[in-house]
C-alpha cells in the first residue's frame, strides 16, 4: 500500500456491536486493498468493539478511537480529522457494500475521471415494510437547477468525496442535528460537479433520526438550500415551490400511505 491509500473509510459506531461486525465483514471482503479503516467508537461498553478489530486481518489498515457518545455528526467529524486518504467514505455501524468489488469499481471511476466526489445508487430497506428499493437515477444538472429541492439527491452511504475537500468545507456542521450530510453535499456541488455511477455502491436499513423525524429534516433541509445555495428573487420562490411539493408528496405516503398498510 502506498503512503497515501486511496480510500479512508470511516465507521461510527455506538451500542451497535451487530451492526458494527456486519459493516467489518463488508469491508473486510472487498478485492480493492488500498484503504485504511477508521472506528469511531462511542459505546459505553469499550471492550466489544476492539477484540474484532485485533482478530482481523487488516492489522496495519485499522485506527481505533473512542470518544464519548456527543453526536453522529462531531464522530463522523472525528474520523474525517484521522483521514490520510485521497478519497473518504462513510459506512457507519449497519451499513454494508453492495458487493466485494464495490471499491475497486469506484477506484476505476475515480482513476478515469479524477473526480473530486462520486456518488451512485444505494439499496434501501425499509424496516416497517421490510421492502428494499434501489434508489433511481436522476439528471444531476436539472436537479441542482432547482436547488435539490425535489428529493433528489445522493445519500452519504453512496458518496465518496476527496478528503482535503470535505477538510477546507469544514466537515459535518453540528447545527444541522438531522441533515449535516446534506448540507455537506450542497457545499460539495457549489465546489464541482461530481461523477455518477451506475451501480449500488451500499445497503443501508431506514430507521434513523432522520426518518422517524421527517419533518425537521425537511425544516433543515430547506435551511441549508437557503444558506449554502442563497437562491434569490424568483429562484427562491421556486425552490419554496419545489419544497413544498415534495413534502406534500412525502407526507402523502408517510401519513396515509405507509399507515393504509399497517
Amino acid at each position: 500500500m502506498s503512503n497515501q491509500p486511496l480510500f479512508s473509510i470511516v465507521t461510527v459506531v455506538k451500542d451497535d456491536l451487530l451492526g458494527f461486525t456486519q459493516s467489518f465483514a463488508s469491508l473486510a471482503s472487498q478485492s480493492w486493498e488500498e484503504f485504511e479503516f477508521i472506528v469511531v467508537d462511542s459505546s459505553e461498553d469499550r471492550t466489544q468493539i476492539p477484540p474484532a478489530l485485533q482478530s482481523s486481518a487488516l492489522g496495519e489498515k485499522v485506527k481505533y478511537v473512542w470518544v464519548e457518545a456527543g453526536g453522529i455528526y462531531p464522530a463522523m467529524n472525528t474520523g474525517l480529522e484521522r483521514a490520510n486518504g485521497k478519497y473518504s467514505y462513510f459506512l457507519n455501524a449497519g451499513d454494508t457494500f453492495y458487493a466485494p468489488d464495490t471499491l475497486t469499481r469506484v477506484a476505476e471511476k475515480l482513476n478515469d475521471s479524477n473526480s473530486n466526489w462520486l456518488f451512485g445508487p444505494v439499496v434501501i430497506t425499509n424496516q416497517d415494510t421490510n421492502t428494499s428499493t434501489t434508489t433511481p437515477m436522476w439528471n444531476y444538472q436539472d436537479e441542482k437547477k432547482n436547488f435539490f429541492a425535489r428529493g433528489f439527491f445522493p445519500s452519504h452511504q453512496g458518496t465518496f468525496a476527496s478528503t482535503q475537500t470535505l477538510i477546507d468545507l469544514g466537515g459535518f456542521d453540528p447545527k444541522y442535528s438531522i441533515s449535516a450530510d446534506y448540507a455537506l453535499f450542497l457545499k460539495l456541488a457549489t465546489v464541482s460537479d461530481p461523477t455518477e455511477v451506475n451501480f449500488p455502491i451500499a445497503d443501508f436499513v431506514t430507521g434513523g433520526v432522520s426518518t422517524h423525524n421527517w419533518r425537521d429534516s425537511f425544516t433543515q433541509f430547506h435551511q441549508a438550500r437557503r444558506e449554502i445555495l442563497k437562491p434569490q428573487g424568483t429562484a427562491a420562490l421556486r425552490e419554496q415551490i419545489w419544497t413544498r411539493w415534495h413534502y406534500a408528496k412525502v407526507w402523502t405516503y408517510r401519513e396515509l400511505i405507509l399507515r393504509a398498510r399497517r
